[in-house]
């Protein structure tokens, strides 16, 4: 899909931005309190952006949107319950029933 095409579910188009940190998850602080709580390694932040202004009233179609994506698919981690590896949506989405 070519940047400005509308997305195939809602209007939306969204794209990947695997270069935005999140100062948050890396200070000495938070590293510390998440192997604390045994959850460094468990925890991610993705971020992705979109082409309309956000609309309340339209949050499902932003969602199913979201997860239906086709540059969300292949870039969406998730923390595998099974294996406890990160996983793309792309991968696990085969095992998905219904989003």
């Amino acid at each position: 899909m070519a940047t400005g095409e509308l997305g195939d579910v809602g209007g939306y188009y969204f794209r990947f931005l695997p270069q935005k940190t999140f100062q948050s998850l890396s200070s000495k602080e938070i590293t510390s309190r998440l192997r604390q709580w045994s959850m460094l390694g468990r925890i991610k932040a993705q971020a992705f952006g979109f082409d309309q202004t956000f609309q309340a009233y339209r949050k499902d179609d932003f969602v199913m949107a979201f997860f239906k994506d086709p540059n969300v698919i292949p870039n969406l981690k998730l923390l595998s319950d099974s294996s406890g590896q990160w996983i793309t949506l792309g991968f696990a989405s085969g095992r998905l029933r219904k989003i």
